[in-house]
């Protein structure tokens, strides 16, 4: 006969078993994620500062040269930023999934648990006792 303990026990395990298998990858996401705002920061630094430039830079006549760099700076935030989305939404698909996995391996376990009780029971049902006489 399983008791509560070790069902918590084995559900904890379960559960233990599932984050460290999905752990590392949601890791990795939440690594590349931060690499990507680091990223955009710095390039919406970049491109404020690439604004001051051409304000400077029409009063020099240089003006078609620092557009050009700010478009390009422009296209590689907007990028970042669709990256960044992309990676975010994917980090949470792959959390769901996870969560979703846990939640059935849980479930199963519990089944399964069901499913020894009542066979212990009905085992316990067909054991012969001793009549009683009166």
């Amino acid at each position: 006969m399983v008791d509560e303990d070790e069902i918590s026990n084995r559900n904890i395990n379960l559960a233990s078993a599932v984050l460290k298998y999905h752990e590392p990858r949601l890791l990795t996401a939440e690594d590349c994620l931060q690499d990507l705002t680091a990223r955009q920061d710095l390039l919406m630094g970049q491109v404020s500062r690439q604004t001051d430039r051409l304000s400077d830079a029409i009063k020099h006549t240089q003006v078609y040269e620092m557009i050009t760099q700010t478009k390009i700076y422009q296209n590689k935030l907007l990028r970042l930023q669709k990256e960044m989305i992309d990676l975010s939404e994917r980090s949470q698909k792959i959390k769901r999934r996870a969560l979703k996995l846990q939640q059935s391996k849980q479930h199963e376990a519990l089944l399964r648990e069901q499913a020894k009780d009542r066979e212990l029971e009905r085992e316990k049902q067909l054991i012969a006792r001793p009549a009683k006489r009166n």
